[in-house]
């Protein structure tokens, strides 16, 4: 599990981390399948659900939670809201019907942008 790419990505964000308490990790000749669920210091988890075709990450959700399992922020790239600028890739804020751009298209970026809301 350790060759796991996920680990590295955590490793920079271990400040934040409580535990990853869920992680399956699925991979054949050309894909890769990654699920996980990793808590923060704040008890807030985050749920990861990542696809990778040859080495591209092809399809991504990331849904950031609160300690009671309620949306904070949920980001993926599901091709719908054709009318958002940053389509397919947008994010959902407080409710999966509050769409708005998102800059954030990878796991990385996804664990920055919680770490600088956690680390204030």
């Amino acid at each position: 599990m350790n060759n796991n790419p996920v680990w590295e990505q955590l490793r920079p964000f271990s400040d934040i981390l409580a535990r990853v308490e869920e992680l399956q990790w699925e991979q054949d000749v050309d894909t890769e399948i990654v699920k996980a669920k990793i808590l923060f210091t704040d008890g807030s988890n985050l749920r990861i659900l990542e696809s990778v075709i040859n080495g591209k990450l092809v399809a991504y959700s990331y849904y950031w939670l609160d300690e009671s399992n309620q949306l904070i922020v949920g980001w993926d790239n599901a091709p719908h809201h054709k009318d958002i600028k940053t389509y397919p890739h947008h994010k959902h804020i407080g409710k999966q019907t509050s769409v708005a751009i998102s800059n954030e298209h990878s796991l990385k970026d996804v664990l920055r942008f919680i770490y600088n809301i956690l680390e204030k």
